[in-house]
């Protein structure tokens, strides 16, 4: 059965979720959506005041105001920085005619250890070069006091010279000559907590946003064990319930081709942020 197929009051079910998360491309055709027929959806949806109603219904009008009335695509991370994979998500918006919003999580514990990506905010991978097999050498620069700071939250982190960290990340998008008038950061802390806080309670909502009021970009990786088990146990847990609340699956587009999805350069910057950290 397609999942776009509406079904009313029937109650579809995606699947065992052990023998998806074996299959790559059963994964890839339950889960994405093709970035033009997420484009086409997306119009035809926003033109759908039914849908629209049931979705804000859901929701109880819980919808971020930059989502609204907005042809918009979304990358979630704790804290929007341009390093390779940021910049490919603009880059992709631009071309598509889409704004680009970060959807960040500035009240998010640091984990450091658990979660590579919070990890990359802290320690700022610098991309070097590549060998002749196309081995990249990068080099690793510790910004924040890693055992002072584990468990803090992410907006009370400081770096080592005593600037917030969010700040200094909204630098970096200026010196990558970034316009912060092309794209919007919104930090979705409060919404998190109105609508569970754990993500095994919010993300059911958060997919649901993307119904009708945006495309997500995002790739669900399977190399990690904490994201492979977030993907199994939360993800494709929350993607059933909304294919069951709305009769449509939500628009969600990988930002980068699977084989390269779990290669390290996603947390690259550029030679040039080296430069600025030590100038």
């Amino acid at each position: 059965m397609a999942l776009e197929e509406k079904e009313g009051d029937k109650k579809v079910s995606i699947g065992d979720y052990d023998t998806i998360m074996s299959d790559r491309n059963i994964f890839n055709q339950i889960v994405y959506t093709p970035l033009s027929e997420a484009l086409r959806l997306l119009e035809e949806r926003q033109k759908d005041p039914e849908l629209i109603a049931k979705i804000e219904k859901l929701l109880k009008g819980d919808i971020p105001e930059v989502l609204k009335n907005k042809k918009c695509c979304v990358l979630s991370r704790h804290i929007a920085t341009p390093n390779y994979e940021s910049r490919k998500f603009m880059s992709i918006a631009k071309d598509c005619n889409l704004t680009p919003v970060f959807f960040e999580y500035h009240d998010d514990k640091f984990t450091p250890n658990v979660n590579i990506f919070k990890r990359s905010l802290a320690q700022i991978f610098i991309q070097k070069k590549f060998d002749r097999n196309g081995n990249d050498f990068s080099e690793k620069i510790t910004i924040v006091d890693f055992n002072k700071n584990g468990g803090k939250k992410l907006r009370e982190l400081t770096t080592l010279w005593g600037e917030p960290l969010i700040n200094f990340h909204r630098k970096l998008f200026k010196l990558y000559g970034e316009n912060e008038k092309d794209f919007y950061f919104y930090n979705g802390s409060d919404w998190y907590k109105r609508n569970g806080v754990k993500a095994m309670d919010y993300y059911t909502n958060f997919l649901l946003l993307f119904t009708c009021y945006g495309i997500l970009f995002e790739n669900f990786l399977f190399s990690d064990e904490n994201e492979k088990d977030f993907t199994k146990n939360v993800m494709l847990s929350a993607l059933e319930k909304v294919v069951n609340l709305t009769g449509v699956k939500p628009l969600i587009v990988p930002i980068e081709t699977f084989d390269l999805e779990t290669d390290g350069f996603w947390f690259h910057h550029l030679l040039n942020v080296k430069d600025f950290l030590f100038n």
